[in-house]
């Protein structure tokens, strides 16, 4: 089991507020990035030092089926981050929503995927 962290910093792009993400697996895009997962591993939204952003409020699906996630994600003690436990059974791609504050008290909301992919092949 590993971890794919999910670290979000709030932007300017032509005087609007747009959210940019990159993950611990190198990609990285701005309100649309798509984060490969296998089956089984964690996910952890983060705030990147100086984001901008105040707090995450909520993460959760967008979708009626629910094959990724299959609870909405929880938010870890002490940090202003979320997690999410995928199942071994998770499948398919997902989209998701992520509600956040601005130290401005603008509130925002971005629609990102989620993808899982077969688990690495060890060896």
């Amino acid at each position: 089991m590993r971890i794919v962290t999910i670290y979000l910093i709030s932007i300017k792009l032509n005087e609007e507020n747009h959210l940019a993400m990159f993950d611990s697996n190198r990609n990285g895009d701005i309100d649309k990035l798509t984060t490969e997962v296998p089956a089984g591993d964690t996910v952890i939204w983060k705030l990147d030092s100086l984001s901008g952003i105040r707090s995450i409020t909520k993460i959760y699906s967008k979708t009626k089926e629910r094959n990724v996630f299959k609870t909405d994600p929880r938010k870890r003690l002490l940090c202003k981050g979320f997690k999410l436990q995928l199942t071994n059974d998770a499948k398919g791609t997902e989209a998701y929503a992520i509600e956040y504050i601005l130290y401005d008290g603008k509130e925002l909301k971005t629609d990102p995927m989620i993808r899982v992919i077969p688990p690495p092949v060890r060896g």
